[in-house]
């Protein structure tokens, strides 16, 4: 609970508290999320709102979530079942724990108790949860997803996190790259993985194009990143 406290204060009024149940709910999305998102995030609200848009879109297309589900319907029945004790440890599996979610009796009351900014980031953190059991991944490693997509949403489109996704590239390792974190050797592997999985989907592109376009990706994310 204590980085909490930390967020807040990083992150400004924008994702003040309102109430101990939403305080609770809010302090474990931050958890999840990272202060790298909470960051990023925090240089404007129109951000949160397109990695919403790219989650919903994302999730919908891997049948994760149904056709009208959205971070912030999402976000907001976390929040309430949070306030009720259901969180995702308490089932046999996320699957669930979502059916859990979409039974439950939403209060418009207590709906009213959190901002739409609060409900979204919440709902990011089960949709990057539900990516991690599909995907089998660590706990918090699908974070890194909406990094990318907080840095450059034009680039980083529900389509290329799927491909992304389904190839098995290491998401993190992609972040960094985009940080210019890594080594000669390292960032050429794992441009050479992005050029590739733009290729399978776009087959009608050639490779020096794929590369520009990715180039021109780092340009506008580093910025951001860093």
């Amino acid at each position: 609970m204590g980085w909490f406290s930390d967020c807040c204060s990083s992150v400004g009024s924008f994702f003040s508290s309102v109430g101990s149940s939403i305080c609770s709910g809010f302090s474990a999305a931050a958890s999840w999320c990272g202060e790298k998102f909470s960051a990023i995030v925090n240089a404007g609200v129109g951000i949160l709102s397109s990695v919403g848009s790219v989650a919903a879109n994302l999730l919908q297309g891997l049948g994760l979530w149904g056709k009208k589900e959205t971070p912030e319907d999402i976000g907001d029945r976390a929040f309430q079942a949070h306030e009720q004790g259901i969180f995702p440890d308490t089932f046999e599996n996320f699957g669930q724990y979502m059916d859990s979610l979409r039974n439950f009796d939403l209060d418009p009351k207590k709906s009213a108790e959190s901002t739409t900014e609060q409900k979204i980031f919440k709902g990011l953190e089960v949709a990057g949860r539900a990516l991690e059991d599909k995907y089998n991944a660590p706990t918090g490693s699908m974070a890194n997803v909406w990094v990318l997509a907080a840095a450059n949403p034009e680039y980083f489109t529900s389509d290329r996190f799927q491909s992304m996704l389904n190839s098995g590239v290491d998401i993190a390792s992609v972040v960094d790259y985009f940080e210019g974190k890594l080594g000669g050797g390292e960032s050429l592997e794992i441009e050479d993985q992005l050029v590739d999985i733009d290729q399978q989907t776009h087959a009608d592109k050639s490779e020096e194009a794929s590369r520009e376009e990715i180039y021109a990706a780092v340009e506008t994310a580093k910025n951001i990143l860093n």
